[in-house]
């Protein structure tokens, strides 16, 4: 018979034996591992590989909006995608002049160039924030004052997207001029200013100002969004005057707001970054203008984004939650 000292070693070499067993049992080659995972989990060693190749991409991309015009003299902000190289600021600004690849270019949004054909970019220093850009004579040529005005704004609103620029000191052929041919005064640095203010307004006007965002017409072969700068009588800008003016409508038919008749604000709340703005029961028709939808939402939401801290924004219907289609927008509506 075993003493009770033996049964006691017996009984430890029969565990430490069982443990070894189910041990060896549950090791498993990194092949075996792999094909036992779900079909959606990558393997960590994959997914840092794509991640690297992803992060890659976006080296060798910088995303940007550029300006441009539309038949109507309104300009329009696009998010564009610029390949990277050195000097970016010059390469942006080469998507804005007029040519056939351009033209092709932007023919799927209905936009054109703001630089008219043959321009050359002769030069572009930037110190203390000051772009002096040094064009050929054929920038000078634009087709008339609008077009004139579109192309001192809408080329200073794009290089002013750089964080190293805040002011144009417009050169041609190696010379500051007074005026352009349309009297353009650019005989002193631009800086950007109110993107398409209203006609009528008045920049010493006392009322607030807001950029309210209109959209194409529904009945137009090409939708896009436009930011358009209105005087208000308000003391202070704030997202209840933008909403408001938006419901308020264009003054010009070449654009619209195809919100429901009779569509009124019921309230907007802040908490924490995130907009709730309330519409009355009216605007529950939206869901049924399947063209217009897409377009009034996006022109909701990036009016209300214009203000600080706001990070998300909800639309309410007499205080429940829309619940037409859904909207996403990230950088700007308007991407190409």
């Amino acid at each position: 018979m075993l003493n009770s000292k033996s049964a006691a070693l017996i009984a430890i070499i029969v565990v430490l034996m069982l443990l070894f067993t189910v041990g060896c049992n549950s090791i498993k080659t990194k092949e075996e591992f792999e094909e036992e995972l779900p079909q959606d989990v990558v393997p960590e060693g994959d997914t840092e590989d794509a991640e690297d190749a992803e992060d890659a991409e976006d080296e060798n991309v910088r995303e940007t909006v550029v300006y441009y015009q539309n038949e109507a003299g309104y300009l329009v902000p696009v998010m564009r995608k610029i390949p990277w190289e050195e000097g970016i600021a010059k390469a942006t600004l080469k998507m804005t002049i007029d040519s056939p690849e351009i033209q092709q270019d932007l023919m799927a949004m209905g936009l054109k160039a703001l630089l008219p054909e043959g321009t050359q970019i002769r030069g572009m220093s930037i110190k203390d924030g000051l772009a002096k850009l040094d064009l050929s004579k054929e920038a000078m040529e634009c087709e008339n004052a609008v077009a004139e005005h579109n192309m001192v704004q809408g080329v200073t609103l794009t290089l002013a997207e750089f964080d190293s620029i805040d002011r144009v000191q417009f050169m041609f052929e190696g010379k500051v001029v007074d005026r352009l041919k349309y009297g353009t005064d650019v005989s002193k640095p631009i800086e950007p200013q109110d993107v398409n203010l209203e006609a009528g307004s008045k920049a010493s006007s006392d009322g607030a100002k807001v950029t309210v965002f209109f959209h194409s017409n529904p009945d137009a072969s090409y939708d896009y969004i436009v930011p358009v700068t209105r005087v208000t009588s308000a003391e202070s800008a704030s997202i209840e005057t933008a909403i408001q003016e938006l419901l308020n409508g264009p003054s010009d038919d070449s654009l619209s707001m195809d919100i429901p008749a009779g569509t009124r604000l019921l309230g907007v709340e802040t908490d924490n970054g995130v907009v709730s703005i309330n519409f009355s029961k009216e605007f529950g028709h939206l869901a049924q203008l399947q063209q217009s939808e897409p377009l009034v939402l996006k022109s909701i939401i990036m009016t209300a984004k214009q203000f600080p801290g706001v990070e998300e924004v909800k639309i309410l219907v007499e205080g429940k939650e829309y619940e037409g289609g859904e909207v996403s927008v990230s950088a700007f509506a308007n991407e190409y």
